[in-house]
């Protein structure tokens, strides 16, 4: 999960799928998309030198029972005005406990964490908030 972790140090992650109590394996597993990053919607941009920027257009987390994930991104990168696609994808496995889950990625072994209300996952790492939601 190179993805946003490499893009912002370390990304923490969680999610929940339904208006439980109380989150379970079932209300976890199944696709969580970003749609907002400190309550902007995306595209997300890391701050840049010049002109030359690079966005995140999408984000997907796919958790599958009982304890892996995979994560998709889509970047856009813009350098010397040219503008091109690129897609990073990682995996890991994770567990929950209450309204709290730990990610454990393999492509370079860091961890991160969320909250979940409802159907909303949320990621607070270096100050910037990312905010997912259950499909």
């Amino acid at each position: 999960m190179r993805t946003l972790f490499v893009l912002f140090a370390s990304l923490l992650v969680g999610c929940s799928s339904y208006d439980l109590t109380t989150p379970s394996q079932e209300s976890l597993t199944g696709k969580w998309n970003l749609v907002s990053v400190n309550g902007n919607s995306l595209p997300y941009g890391a701050p840049q030198v010049g002109s030359n920027k690079q966005e995140v257009v999408e984000d997907v987390l796919t958790l599958t029972a009982p304890n892996t994930f995979t994560e998709v991104t889509t970047l856009q990168n813009t350098q010397n005005g040219q503008v091109s696609t690129s897609t990073i994808t990682d995996s890991g496995t994770y567990d929950f406990n209450s309204y709290v889950v730990n990610f454990h990625f393999q492509s370079n072994g860091s961890t991160g964490s969320a909250t979940l209300t409802g159907r909303t996952m949320e990621v607070l790492t270096s100050g910037v908030k990312f905010s997912y939601k259950k499909q």
